[in-house]
């Protein structure tokens, strides 16, 4: 049961914020916390795991692009890493995307990929890796506000998983309803 109100960003995500009398019977101290709640067409999950399941055994990626703050495009890119370990987006490939967002009046909403063999959580490469230069955990990430996703092949049943990497680092996993 979630206290508190649930109210609609700008950008189209529900918020919900628990009031702070439950947050410290469970916390202890003056904490404020919000759960965020994004809605993601099913389309985007299935593409994102039937384009992972076609490039094993390398990882995938690609581009999710958003207007009015939804998802409204979804784009692989090719792995020029080829591996199974990690991921390269081909630089042109990203290029010619980020014309066509602005063509269209998009966004850049998610970076997607796969993990083949491993949960679907940021590895320590990737958090590295959403920063520029890599590593420099003190500045805000290269791509600020924007999800990174990551499906794991690791089991049957392919896990879609959400995450906003914050300067520190620190990572957020994001409570995805897929309708």
């Amino acid at each position: 049961m979630v206290v508190g109100n649930i109210f609609q960003r700008n950008c189209g995500q529900k918020i919900i914020q628990k009031s702070k009398k439950m947050l410290r019977m469970f916390y202890g101290g003056n904490v404020w916390k919000s759960i965020v709640i994004i809605e993601i067409p099913i389309y985007f999950k299935n593409f994102i795991i039937e384009h992972a399941e076609n490039d094993v055994p390398n990882e995938a990626c690609g581009i999710i692009h958003s207007k009015n703050g939804q998802p409204s495009s979804i784009h692989k890119v090719t792995n020029r890493a080829n591996s199974p370990y990690r991921y390269e987006m081909d630089g042109l490939q990203q290029l010619n995307l980020e014309k066509i967002r602005d063509e269209n009046g998009e966004n850049l909403f998610a970076i997607y990929h796969s993990h083949v063999a491993t949960e679907a959580k940021p590895s320590p490469t990737d958090i590295r890796m959403a920063f520029f230069p890599p590593g420099s955990f003190n500045s805000e990430p290269m791509f600020d506000n924007i999800y990174y996703v990551l499906v794991s092949l690791a089991h049957d049943n392919a896990d879609v998983r959400f995450y906003k990497i914050n300067k520190g680092p620190s990572v957020e996993e994001i409570t995805v309803k897929f309708v």
